[in-house]
């Protein structure tokens, strides 16, 4: 089960509705977007909607609603899937809490950079990195404990154990009980860090750090009586580093690819310990996990989706990186398109409105058209005004690039603003003046005296970002004449 339309609205850098298709077949998607472009919402989005049901989750709660929304409005996330069911919907008055939603909040991972800093954080006051926590209470909390019967959880397990400890030491048969229970979870939490060190391992030689070797040591919590309290919560990462064993400081001597490296794999192999049943819903989403990292340590996370998680989960992947973007756009979206999709989100720059504009890549031209019209349609002329910015950007463009137009240089390409595009289309027509007309055969002028006439007209009043507000029926009617100059230009300019 997949995932094949993503609807948001209103819910943190997603002010107005946004629509996310990923096709009837549930396609994965590479993902870049600027910092501030609505990336990390989605990332967010997916994880409290999948998580909702169990967590007992608002949307409403700070700061989920969008900051620039107005209050009156509602908020909501829809996630389609390719079942055959009606979107599943988190709103004001409904948390997603259907068996297909609760199955993918289970096999579903979700992964950003501040995730792998828990994996080597090192406390105040501790001379070693203590991963009981981190594997306890967030990775294996919904694994069932081996060494129970009937199977509970180590959420649940944990939780009878702090239920289980007496008031006083002279209840002998309490004390011998929760001993008992004690017992129980060391024995079925070191029979599932075996597991998860198996996995570790695999994964973790994807990386090609082939003098660094990973075991956890076991687990020995005991009862303390004097002080009615567990001992002993720790799970160290035994690591040795060229035969060295740097018992449990790796933070003070590994760079941070290898530790980077750890904390994805361990994060990874967590998620392999509960395997994907047929037809439930899994997806895996990673956000920037590899900020900082040169080329050559990026690459291994492809071999490792590649080999672990491609076949049984919908993959997000999402950077700001552009160059790592094109990269997982090279190996994974151009030979199989039919299985990918690649969207590109950028931030507004508009002093009008806070909104996230996005599209699929390649296809940004006709989709900001598409939802420019979609906006207006709805009375939403400001947003309209947006979309219908982009599409003249990216029409602008594309052309230059497609006939190597000179272009002012900046350093930041989405600097290059629309106007110097425009000066630079001018230029190069004014001395190219004919194209050949695919539908009659004919030359004509790229642009006649008067759609370039429209264009200056158009820009001047909405196409320009900084165009101030004015009254609605006047400002409908400018949006109406700059979405059909735009979809002109768009059709002269292919």
């Amino acid at each position: 089960m997949r995932i094949k339309e993503i609807k948001i609205k209103n819910f943190r850098g997603f002010n107005k509705v946004h629509p996310i298709n990923l096709h009837d077949v549930g396609k994965n998607a590479v993902i870049y977007g600027e910092n501030g472009s609505g990336k990390s919402s989605l990332f967010l989005a997916l994880k409290y909607f999948l998580s909702a049901g169990r967590k007992q989750l608002s949307i409403r709660d700070e700061p989920n609603y969008n900051l620039f929304a107005d209050q009156a409005d509602d908020i909501y996330i829809k996630l389609t899937l390719n079942n055959g069911n009606p979107p599943y919907e988190w709103t004001e008055t409904n948390i997603p809490q259907s068996p297909e939603i609760l199955a993918g909040y289970k096999y579903s991972g979700f992964l950003e950079y501040r995730d792998i800093l828990a994996t080597h954080y090192l406390k105040p006051n501790e001379t070693q990195v203590n991963l009981f926590e981190l594997l306890v209470f967030t990775l294996l909390a919904d694994i069932e404990n081996p060494a129970t019967s009937p199977r509970i959880t180590f959420q649940e397990h944990w939780k009878n154990l702090q239920e289980g400890i007496p008031t006083d030491n002279r209840y002998k048969t309490k004390i011998n009980e929760l001993e008992s229970n004690i017992q129980k979870f060391n024995e079925g939490l070191n029979d599932i860090l075996e597991q998860l060190q198996s996995e570790l391992t695999s994964i973790f030689e994807d990386f090609k750090y082939d003098r660094v070797t990973l075991k956890f040591d076991p687990v020995q919590l005991v009862y303390d009586q004097s002080t009615k309290s567990i001992k002993e919560q720790k799970i160290t990462l035994n690591i040795k580093f060229a035969n060295q064993n740097l018992e449990g400081k790796h933070p003070d001597y590994l760079n941070e690819a290898k530790l980077s490296a750890i904390g994805i794999s361990i994060y990874l192999a967590a998620l392999k310990l509960n395997p994907v049943q047929p037809g439930d819903l899994a997806i895996l989403v990673l956000d920037d996990v590899l900020i900082g990292l040169d080329m050559s340590n990026r690459l291994p996370i492809i071999d490792i989706i590649d080999e672990h998680f491609i076949d049984k989960y919908q993959i997000f992947i999402m950077t700001y990186d552009l160059e790592w973007f094109e990269t997982l756009c090279e190996h994974f979206v151009e030979p199989n398109k039919a299985k990918w999709k690649a969207f590109e989100f950028y931030c507004a720059d508009d002093a009008e409105l806070e909104l996230p504009i996005f599209a699929e890549r390649g296809k940004g031209r006709d989709e900001y058209i598409k939802r420019a019209e979609e906006y207006y349609a709805a009375n939403d002329y400001k947003a309209a005004a947006v979309y219908t910015r982009s599409a003249y950007e990216a029409i602008l463009k594309f052309f230059c690039a497609k006939h190597s137009v000179p272009v002012p240089y900046v350093s930041k390409p989405k600097d290059l603003k629309a106007d110097k595009l425009w000066d630079a289309v001018k230029s190069y027509i004014a001395t190219h003046k004919k194209v050949i007309n695919k539908r009659t055969g004919d030359k004509e002028d790229y642009l006649d005296s008067k759609t370039i006439s429209h264009v200056e007209k158009a820009n001047r009043r909405i196409l320009n970002p900084l165009s101030h507000s004015r009254a609605v029926p006047t400002y409908r009617r400018e949006v109406q004449y700059a979405i059909a100059v735009v979809k002109k230009l768009y059709d002269r300019l292919q």
